[in-house]
């Protein structure tokens, strides 16, 4: 009666296992249905008798099986005068925990004989759904921000106005813990070169997201995870990373007598402090930065149809600071309880300052037109936020729920000066004033029941957003460069509902996940009547399934199927109808008309892992439908300007391969390397622009096949100290009216550990070459256009770090 040893001893055998999956369940007598107290769990390996841990049932019948790795195991189970049990369980890599439901015990009279256990060999099981990368291990990105971390992951860009391109395409939706937050605009990317990377404890690229997330975010998700510390009493961490940014210009500035920034100085101090008891967590986390950036510097040369060349430079010369303080608490009353409230604070201000000369025909002694811009804007939230966790008695049975408000607001003061040569006068000055909060109420729940064989997802989510914007004008009617009047106040609403349920299962040879999202969405968009545009309010209802299959071929191949619908809609800052005059020639102005677009995603992948290195590759299509994008057109009413609008242009494709493939070469050397070939079509569509008058433009059938590619070369040395050398290309590729230019660039990092890993020391070289500039040729009505903005990519850092 192998079996019926005695329960305690089983009971420690299973102290010694690694934490991976929990199983749980309850035992009960068949007929009169009570717990039968301490019934004995065995856990064996199929198709063996060796025992690998187990233990015994509660005064309720329950039992937890903590600690077991991927793997096919039986569970017996048995009690003394009842005949035993056995279950197959597979233990996975996509579920924490399973639950293996209410197992009956039928009394028996007969003498336990002894079972043996047939089965399969061990199978590991890993998702291919997302990747996730420790912020600690990318050396070259970890003394900047979250973009300059991001940007060293496998199949991401960044650009020059510090998006995230995945894929491709720049919609991206930007989580914080899973959630949608206020500090990246609610899903957007909004503010990632603001949050340092020494807050950030992993980030998490997610291709195919499942039903459980919200439906926009057409290329993906990127999942910011922060640092939290389960050290029991006091720990924290104080950090300081001076830097210095552009220390090399690619270009020649032109001669307006403000050059733009260089050698800008920066400096980032850190303070993190935990404290935590058994019932209660404390935290505190916050960051300071103040520093000189050159955010744009784009020269633009204008060729008419006439003959006329212009040129301009727009250096946006920033001083900045930004401070970010988020408070808070984790609270256990009860084992089934966790309450978690905590308050964000964040606010940045910057002034911008710049002149823009504009040239003609090469004709550098004589300016056509002299422009000067001073812009003072202050960014921030605050933001409140409680969340509850229901623990139910099966481990991994959860209810969570969370209600957060928050308080935004942008505050932005634009002064546009104009000093000749004649006829314009010697002086005048323009001024705008925005004033635009934003107020967000949002609730979610989100249930997760484990299953025997995988777990069952679902829950609703509601969010609305208002923003009241007023916009103040001071000109002279009679001689002024803003020219268009759009009145003094907008309104934006979004009304946002969903309900999702998704269910993972994993089985010997396939893995299925499958669900459903159903979401309301109504805009409304209001404004001060005007010549131009009209009111817009619009809703829907929409479908988002999403489905993955995955094949287990053996131990270390997997191939996995997937589909999903995603959906980006347009905020308000791209339908906003005030213009932006950073370059007083080009004037960048919203759409209120503009659509959602609508993406059906369909990808294969397959992974191939080893003992010291893997290789993954990926199949993916993606069809668009009421793609949008910027399109240029010339002002009919006024030649020298020209404008930037958005317009849906109809449909897209973008379809294309990933590899990934890493490989330790030698014990101190670890070599990873990516590369991204696609092809994006942009089908031919006839459209109308209807600022400042009704004007038609057309955009030909366009196709290209660009592609990116990074090496990654760490080197582990003795003592502590890693380096790492990252290199990355970007070809050529289409956008809607043109063509960008390819580019590259060489970042180093050097991290260095003392004091046993209290204290570290991170410097970091990003584009040491200068390189990574972004370049533009685009074909418009009558003219063209070469656009080069040559912003602050390199930057030095020299990271301190003391973990106490």
């Amino acid at each position: 009666m192998k079996y019926l040893i005695f329960p305690f001893l089983i009971f420690i055998l299973s102290l010694s296992g690694f934490s991976q999956t929990t199983i749980s369940g309850r035992v009960i007598n068949e007929d009169d249905r009570q717990p039968l107290i301490n019934s004995t769990i065995a856990v064996v390996k199929s198709g063996t008798n060796e025992l690998v841990t187990g233990t015994v049932t509660n005064e309720q019948g329950r039992f937890v099986v903590p600690d077991l790795l991927p793997g096919e195991y039986d569970f017996v189970f048995s009690y003394i005068g009842f005949e035993p049990v056995k279950r197959h369980v597979i233990s996975g890599s996509l579920n924490k925990t399973l639950d293996l439901g209410t197992i009956l015990l039928k009394p028996s009279q007969l003498e336990l004989a002894e079972i043996n256990v047939t089965g399969e060999k061990q199978k590991l099981s890993s998702a291919l759904d997302r990747k996730s990368y420790s912020v600690e291990e990318l050396i070259s990105g970890a003394t900047g921000s979250v973009l300059d971390v991001v940007k060293l992951l496998p199949g991401v860009v960044i650009d020059q106005e510090s998006r995230i391109i995945l894929r491709g395409s720049d919609k991206v939706a930007v989580l914080i813990d899973g959630k949608q937050s206020s500090l990246t605009g609610f899903g957007s990317q909004k503010g990632l070169e603001n949050i340092p990377a020494s807050q950030i404890e992993k980030i998490e690229v997610i291709t195919n997201p499942s039903a459980k997330y919200d439906a926009a975010g057409m290329a993906g998700i990127v999942n910011i995870v922060f640092k939290k510390s389960e050290q029991k009493g006091f720990s924290g961490d104080v950090g300081l990373a001076p830097g210095i940014g552009m220390i090399t210009k690619r270009k020649k500035d032109l001669p307006t007598g403000m050059p733009s920034y260089s050698d800008n100085l920066k400096i980032t101090p850190s303070f993190n402090l935990h404290y935590k008891t058994e019932k209660l967590r404390i935290f505190w986390q916050s960051y300071l930065i103040n520093q000189k950036r050159l955010p744009n510097n784009e020269f633009t040369t204008r060729f008419y149809d006439n003959g006329n060349i212009t040129e301009s430079q727009v250096a946006e010369n920033r001083s900045q600071n930004h401070f970010n303080l988020k408070l808070g608490l984790d609270w256990n009353p009860s084992p089934e309880h966790t309450i978690t409230l905590f308050g964000l604070y964040d606010y940045e201000w910057h002034i911008d300052t710049t002149r823009v000369w504009y040239f003609g025909n090469r004709d550098y002694l004589s300016p056509l037109r002299k422009w000067g811009f001073y812009e003072s804007e202050g960014t921030g939230f605050t933001n409140i936020t409680l969340q509850h966790k229901f623990k139910f008695q099966q481990p991994g049975h959860e209810l969570n729920s969370q209600i957060l408000f928050t308080k935004g607001w942008e505050d932005e003061t634009y002064n546009l000066s104009q000093d000749g040569p004649p006829p314009y006068p010697v002086i005048r000055t323009d001024k705008t004033w925005v004033m635009a909060p934003e107020y967000v109420y949002m609730l979610t729940s989100d249930y997760t029941k484990p299953l025997p064989f995988g777990r069952l997802e679902a829950g609703l989510s509601g969010r609305y957003r208002h923003m009241p914007i007023t916009y103040t004008v001071t000109k002279d009617p009679s001689n002024t460069a803003l020219i268009y009047n759009f009145g003094d106040w907008s309104e934006w609403n979004e009304q946002l509902a969903g309900v999702y349920a998704n269910l993972v299962a994993e089985f010997i040879k396939a893995d299925i996940e499958a669900g459903m999202r159903a979401e309301y969405t109504g805009v409304s968009y209001k404004f001060a009547p005007n010549p131009y545009f009209t009111e817009n309010e619009y809703d829907y209802f929409s479908l988002f399934p999403n489905i993955r299959l995955t094949w287990k071929v053996n131990k270390s191949n997997k191939i996995s199927f997937f589909y999903n619908r995603r959906v980006d809609r347009p905020g308000e800052d791209i339908l906003r109808i005030f213009p932006k005059y950073d370059d007083p020639e080009l004037l960048k102005i919203g759409n209120p008309s503009l659509r959602p677009q609508f993406t059906q995603n369909f990808e294969i992948t397959y992974r191939y892992m080893w003992q010291t290195g893997s290789f993954y590759t990926s199949l993916y299509h993606k069809t668009i439908n009421d793609y949008y994008t910027r399109v240029y057109i010339q002002d009919p009413l006024h030649s020298e300007i020209t404008i930037k609008a958005y317009d849906n242009l109809g449909k897209a494709i973008n379809m294309g391969a990933e590899i990934n493939f890493e490989q330790k070469i030698l014990k101190l050397w670890k070599l990873s390397a990516s590369a991204n070939i696609y092809r994006n079509t942009i089908f031919g569509h006839s459209g109308q622009i209807l600022f400042p008058v009704p004007q038609n433009y057309s955009v030909e059938k366009r196709s290209d096949t660009p592609f990116f590619a990074k090496l990654i070369n760490q080197f582990s040395l003795n003592h502590g100290t890693v380096i790492e050398v990252t290199a990355q290309y970007f070809s050529a590729k289409n956008i809607a009216q043109g063509k960008e230019l390819s580019r590259g660039g060489i970042d180093i990092g050097v991290k260095k550990s003392f004091a046993g890993n209290k204290l570290e020391l991170n410097f970091t070289a990003s584009d040491i070459t200068n390189t990574m500039g972004l370049q533009q040729r685009i074909e418009g009505e009558g003219f063209r256009v070469e656009y080069q903005n040559f912003y602050e990519t390199q930057i030095f850092t020299l990271a301190m770090r003391y973990k106490f």
